[in-house]
Order: structure tokens, then sequence, then C-alpha cells
């Protein structure tokens, strides 16, 4: 069985380290797995020692690893990789780097150790993502799109309950250039009667961006883990995703989890959502705010719709987008080098 040395550490925020919960359940059993954490306090976390031992993957910290190696050295988005040097670690002891930025820009160092010749193989998300970082403008490095593995058990379908007011929300990391700058304004303009709006994660560098604006007893601003991830979009009918016009999703993690759940999305046009979602099935590709406002109104009038969508919303996730074969099989080749 190859050898996988993951360099980083799972986490239920942040979706570079949420992937790697889901990952690591994709490959255990398949690929002989140690994981090593950029900070030997994360061996203490008994929840992530726990999930870990249950599927047989080994931890330990990066003074405790042999001289001598084989196989790969994985890093999904992880800052430290290259700013400490664990990337020469790996190295020294024989294994081939393959690094996944996940994001649409350049980390610290990332090019500097790309161009030296560090990664064996350069992974992306989406295509999305690959014309934006273009990194075959500056390397020979292979590269394969792996896209995301989500477990669909984690985000279980839940039938909303049609005879309440929509709630409508958004799960994303609580960075400001992800909101539109009208965001507040945004919900409460589409003229849901009754309407609940929920966000998490909520923070107060997004508190202070957004101080304009008198956030009602209509809200509820959970902060980060404020309630698990699948509870919270299980609570939403809609999830409704408008996001900075300067900024660019990458993959569109939440989305998928939400649709798993059975939150129906309603979604910027671009991105990568295209690959994702199919419009007027399994949810609504958005040009601009009146064609949010369209199919979030009919939604809301149209219970029965609503839920042939949700349906399909989770029907659509399970077998298209979350297919375990078919993600652990282009992981395994990926990996392969």
């Amino acid at each position: 069985m190859r050898s996988l040395y993951f360099f980083g550490w799972p986490s239920r925020y942040g979706g570079a380290d949420t992937k790697a919960a889901h990952l690591l359940g994709l490959l255990a059993g398949h690929l002989k797995i140690t994981v090593v954490p950029n900070f030997p306090e994360q061996l203490e976390q008994s929840e992530w020692t726990t999930f870990l031992d249950s599927l047989q993957i080994r931890y330990t910290s990066l003074d405790r690893l042999p001289g001598n190696l084989s196989g790969v050295a994985l890093a999904l988005c992880n800052d430290q990789f290259f700013v400490r040097g664990l990337h020469r670690e790996a190295i020294k002891r024989g294994l081939k780097v393959i690094w996944s930025s996940e994001m649409m820009w350049h980390h610290q160092q990332e090019v500097q150790q790309i161009k030296a010749g560090s990664v064996s193989r350069l992974l992306y998300v989406s295509e999305v993502q690959k014309a934006t970082l273009n990194y075959e403008s500056f390397c020979d490095v292979p590269t394969r799109i792996t896209g995301n593995y989500i477990d669909p058990s984690c985000f279980p379908f839940v039938d909303r309950d049609n005879t309440r007011g929509i709630t409508i929300g958004r799960l994303s990391r609580a960075a400001e250039e992800k909101y539109p700058e009208d965001f507040p304004v945004f919900y409460e303009a589409l003229g849901i009667p009754d309407a609940r709006f929920r966000v998490m994660a909520w923070s107060s560098a997004l508190s202070q961006k957004y101080r304009w604006h008198r956030f009602d007893q209509r809200w509820d601003l959970l902060p980060v883990e404020a309630e698990p991830a699948a509870s919270f979009l299980q609570s939403l009918d809609l999830f409704v995703y408008p996001l900075g016009h300067q900024f660019t999703e990458s993959w569109g993690r939440s989305t998928v989890e939400a649709m798993l759940t059975g939150a129906i999305p309603l979604v910027p046009e671009g991105h990568n959502f295209g690959e994702l979602i199919v419009h007027g099935e399994t949810g609504f590709l958005c040009g601009d705010f009146l064609e949010y406002q369209e199919h979030a109104l009919r939604l809301s009038r149209e219970p029965a719709s609503r839920r042939k969508m949700s349906l399909a919303c989770r029907d659509h996730a399970v077998t298209e987008l979350c297919d375990t074969n078919r993600h652990r099989e282009c992981w395994l080749e990926a990996l392969d080098v």
C-alpha cells in the first residue's frame, strides 16, 4: 500500500481544513496515511485524534518522523508548509511534494518554491482556479484537477416545514471580501414576506463593515461554529450567496453542503457554480439582484416547487457531485507520482 504523509490538520472551519477531514476519510484504507500537524500541540485535540484513530490513520509530530521515507507529502492550502520549511523536511526525508492551494491567490513563498522545483505535482479544485493562478506560465510542473469531496452522510437531508415563513442565509468564512457591499439590504430587499435571515460565521470585522445597517429581529448573526454546519444549513430554505465584486469562488464547498441538506442555492453566475448547479433544477445562477429576487419570491410562494427542488438538490449533490468512488479514483491517480 502506498504511503501518504498529510501535512496539516483537520478542522470544522475553513475550506481546506474541512476538506482535509473528508479527504482523509475518503482515502483511509486505500493508502497508508500519516498526518503531520503544523504544531505539536494539535496532537492534543482529542476530537481529531479520536477521528483519526477511527480511520486507523497514524499521526505524529514532524520531529518524530523517520529520516528515510518513501511516498508522497500532501499539503492543502497550508501556508505553514512553505513558510516554516516543512516542505524541505519532507523532501529531505525522501518524499515527493504535492501542493494544492485551494484559493484564488498565491500563498507566501508558494511561487518561489514551485519555481525552485520543490513541488512534484500541483492540484487545482476547478478550471476557474487553474485559469486564475496560471501556474503553467512560470513552471512545467504536472497538474491535476481534483475538485472537492464531501461525505454526504455528514450533511443529512431534512424535509422543510412549509407551514412557516422562509429562512434564507449563508455559511462561509468570515472574510469581508466574500460579502457584497450592500449585503444586509440585499437580503431584505428580496421582499419575501415573514422571512428570517441567518448567517454563520459572523465576525466583529463584518459587524464593523456593516455598522451603517440596523439588524432587526429578523436576523441571526452567528459566530464561527455557533452550530454544527449541517444543522445550520438544515435550518435554511434558501442558500442565498451573493459575493463581493472583487471575489471569485474557487469551487463552492458550502453551496454543495447546502444542497446536500436540501437548502436551495441561489448563487452568482460565473465562478465555478455552473459546474455544481443545474440552473432551474437544482438551484439558480443569478446575473443580477432582480434575478435573485424573481427566483426567491417564486420559491417562497410555491411550497410544492420548493420541496421538489430541495429533493433534486440532494439527489444531484449525492449522485453527481459527491460520488465516493469517482472522487477516490481521481485522488488516487492524482497522488500517484
